[in-house]
């Protein structure tokens, strides 16, 4: 991070911000619309997107500083409160950043939409933030007067109170603690080598040697974000010649630890998307792989995916995966990639820890459930079924697995794989693959 950026760049992860935690848009998604809508160098793109996903990363620390320095934030305007809440993450972890500069923002800022009062307000806090800072960065600041571990995590590891109970209840004391830790970890940046192109073998052998680098199988890789540039100097070359994807490493050491690269045709992806696992399907097999997917947006990314890459067309169709499956050949194996909570993914998704809620888990259990009787119904004897999450949830992991298999005695579990155990990657999925009688 340079010494100084324009004041733009910091107006701008505000209404990016506005638009996650008010109207609840992807936090990429909104980033990428707002970069569409305006002309920003490169370097401001960066602090845009740093300042976006620090802020949603740390928002529940934030806040509790904000509370803790500020007699009545809940007084001033949203936008306001939010303006501090960005240059509070600035003081506290763009150390590279000036405080001056930071603190000239905020009160010019608020200075021009709320006028001198609240103006003097920022200053003032501002001042008591750069007075405080040392504390601001140990641990025991947050634990003064926590009533509990639940609520020390709270606060420290900027988490809704719901998520924490949940995985001190699921998992216990020590494996809540890891995963409240992790989670304020930025996921490393994982790739997928495509298998297919004529050169995939060659640029396996120039990574071979490399420790820095995270694997899973001969295929997936992985780097941490500030080592990227260094050790992928060229990776807007190698993604245009579709030598490259990106993949969450995650997600692909799943698949490789379900041995999904063996599955046997016809290959049902039926949560498709973008096209990440249908992809790593058509680069590893020559089995009949069709995908499906309810957004159309998502399918057109798909086929590009699978024009950049130049793999084989396939069928891709737009369909329900809770309804009637669009084909009537039975499949050798369906994949389902759930829609879900995303409590394993919030080392890259932040944003799901300030926008998802218990009330939203009802529905997903229902539609994960009728998305497994969906498939199950699909299935050819011997065929099998591949059940995914990206969260840390037993409601929505191993209690709709049992469901499933008491609602089909048919089935049985051939291989679990449990998300909360492996840390390597920073982000956590749980599978389980099924086979049909």
């Amino acid at each position: 991070m340079t010494k100084t950026r324009p004041p733009q760049a910091r107006d701008a992860a505000l209404l990016v911000l506005r638009d996650v935690l008010r109207y609840t848009m992807d936090v990429q998604a909104a980033l990428d619309n707002y970069f569409r809508s305006v002309s920003l160098c490169s370097r401001d793109k960066a602090l845009v997107a740093e300042l976006t996903y620090g802020y949603l990363r740390y928002k529940g620390r934030i806040d509790f500083v904000l509370r803790t320095f500020l007699a009545k934030p809940d007084k001033l305007p949203p936008l306001c409160l939010s303006a501090l809440g960005l240059a509070t993450y600035e003081r506290l972890f763009l150390d590279r950043i000036p405080e001056y500069a930071t603190r000239s923002w905020v009160t010019r800022h608020v200075r021009r939409k709320w006028g001198a009062a609240l103006a003097r307000l920022a200053t003032a806090y501002m001042t008591t933030v750069a007075n405080h800072l040392p504390d601001l960065h140990d641990e025991d600041f947050y634990r003064r007067e926590a009533r509990s571990l639940e609520e020390f995590l709270i606060r420290y590891h900027a988490l809704p109170p719901w998520i924490v109970a949940l995985w001190m209840k699921s998992y216990g004391e020590d494996a809540a603690i890891a995963l409240c830790r992790a989670q304020l970890h930025p996921a490393p940046l994982g790739l997928r080598i495509n298998a297919s192109h004529p050169d995939a073998f060659e640029l396996v052998q120039s990574l071979s040697d490399n420790p820095a680098l995270f694997r899973s199988g001969p295929w997936g890789v992985a780097c941490e974000r500030d080592q990227a540039k260094l050790i992928f100097p060229h990776l807007d070359v190698l993604l245009l010649q579709g030598r490259l994807s990106r993949q969450s490493l995650a997600a692909q050491h799943v698949l490789d630890a379900l041995g999904l690269d063996h599955a046997q045709g016809p290959i049902w992806d039926v949560c498709a998307g973008r096209g990440g696992k249908t992809c790593y399907f058509l680069e590893r097999t020559s089995e009949a792989v069709r995908a499906s997917d309810t957004h159309l947006a998502r399918l057109q990314g798909l086929r590009q995916e699978i024009n950049r890459l130049g793999l084989r067309d396939i069928p891709v169709v737009l369909a329900r995966a809770d309804q009637n499956l669009p084909w009537r050949e039975k499949a050798g194996c369906i994949v389902i990639d759930a829609p879900c909570s995303g409590l394993g993914v919030l080392a890259r998704r932040p944003d799901i820890k300030w926008k998802r809620t218990p009330r939203d888990l009802p529905a997903l259990l229902a539609l994960q459930r009728n998305m497994l009787r969906s498939a199950v119904t699909a299935l050819r004897p011997s065929g099998r079924l591949a059940y995914f999450t990206c969260t840390l949830n037993p409601a929505e992991n191993e209690q709709q697995i049992d469901a499933c298999l008491s609602d089909h005695p048919e089935l049985r579990v051939l291989k679990l794989y449990r998300g909360e155990q492996d840390f390597r990657f920073g982000e956590f999925f749980w599978a389980a693959l099924l086979e049909r009688r």
